[in-house]
């Protein structure tokens, strides 16, 4: 129940509860300190013998009361202003307690409205403002550092809004392309009465190749869903998955007029054979498909005591600075007539990230040195 009310009205009856235990405390001590003086003087003043004017004025301070002399009752004004002692510092420990609270319900109110400016912000935000920044408070305290980590969250809140989006749009349009050719094509195929074979085979064979890719990206894009499954890490040696894909694509660099260019020490690591040759092989292909005629792929592989570096660099079109933040997202093309004139569909680097992600590694792409792109790939020993 105290936490569910609010923290101005929870830190205010903490420090109310706090002032009743200490003001009671020092209350009640304060009111026995002052019975037994209270005593003591009365007693004092009683057995005190007369004396005359002038005598020694020390001899009150220096007089004990003997022990066989009995504590006599205390008299009526003492009494009396033991009572009033005692219901006086009822009266300001209660004055102390409530202005205290009251103090307190104000002061935490200023430090707290930060954290309701903040809240009032938060309560307005929507999926059309997000990448709007809120201001960072001036103070170097947790509501500023709170509302930093907002900022940042919000920021990928948005990245990944508009991510999702992008892939929506690219998927649609992934989906709505080979189904537009197939309506085309029945729709002129039906404007005519008699049809020759050599036309049913033509529309069978448009049949067919669309609907193959349209296959081709519905097991595509379930690989990608299926990519958390688990697997069994195995040793495995980069050096021979690498010439395997070198040997297997050298036909298509050798129709394409690339040269391929293999540099690999014997460094192992632990993973999926199958997953780490379809991420090298579709980044390899890639830099074989978009490069220029008598360009070059280069695969480098180096490594230290704690990682294996792999470079593939190629001399081909290369990646404009503002597209590679987005060329691992699904369906992304950065050249999307050429991509259409050499097939694909969008889905491979991003399928290559998740392999490497899965294999705790990382994959960054940069501009080669002359021209072209390189992919830069770091997989844990």
């Amino acid at each position: 129940m105290f936490k569910k009310i609010p923290i101005r009205q929870r830190l205010t009856a903490m420090m109310i509860i706090l002032l009743t235990i200490c003001c009671i405390g020092l209350t009640l001590i304060l009111n026995f300190s002052a019975g037994i003086m209270a005593t003591r003087i009365d007693a004092a003043t009683a057995s005190l013998p007369a004396q005359e004017i002038g005598q020694d004025s020390n001899f009150i301070g220096n007089f004990q009361t003997p022990s066989n002399v009995m504590m006599p009752t205390p008299s009526e004004d003492a009494q009396k202003a033991k009572t009033d002692f005692h219901f006086e510092s009822v009266y300001y420990m209660i004055l102390i307690i409530v202005c205290g609270g009251v103090l307190t319900y104000y002061i935490s109110g200023k430090a707290l409205k930060p954290l309701d400016s903040l809240n009032s912000q938060i309560k307005n935000r929507t999926v059309h403002n997000l990448s709007e920044t809120m201001d960072i408070p001036p103070t170097n305290d947790e509501i500023a550092e709170l509302t930093r980590s907002f900022n940042e969250m919000t920021n990928k809140l948005n990245n990944a809004f508009m991510m999702q989006s992008r892939f929506s749009a690219n998927a649609a349009h992934e989906l709505r392309t080979p189904l537009a050719v197939l309506k085309t094509k029945v729709d002129v195929f039906k404007m005519k009465n008699a049809h020759s074979t050599d036309e049913y085979e033509a529309l069978i064979n448009i049949f067919e190749k669309q609907t193959q890719r349209l296959s081709e990206l519905v097991y595509t894009l379930l690989d990608m869903t299926n990519m958390n499954d688990e697997f069994e890490n195995e040793s495995i040696c980069l050096k021979d998955i690498l010439e395997d894909i070198v040997s297997e694509l050298s036909h298509i660099a050798n129709e394409k007029e690339v040269t391929l260019y293999l540099d690999c020490d014997d460094s192992v690591v632990y993973g999926n054979t199958d997953l780490l040759y379809r991420a090298f092989y579709n980044i390899i292909e890639n830099g074989i498909k978009y490069n220029i005629e008598g360009g070059k792929v280069t695969i480098k592989v180096k490594s230290d005591k704690k990682q294996i570096m792999i470079e593939i660099r190629d001399t081909g079109i290369g990646i404009l600075d503002e597209e590679k933040k987005y060329i691992f997202e699904p369906f992304y093309r950065v050249d999307k007539s050429r991509s259409r004139e050499l097939g694909g569909s969008g889905l491979g680097l991003s399928i290559v990230q998740s392999i490497i992600t899965k294999h705790n590694g990382n994959i960054v792409v940069t501009d080669n040195e002359n021209s072209g792109t390189c992919f830069q790939i770091t997989l844990g020993k």
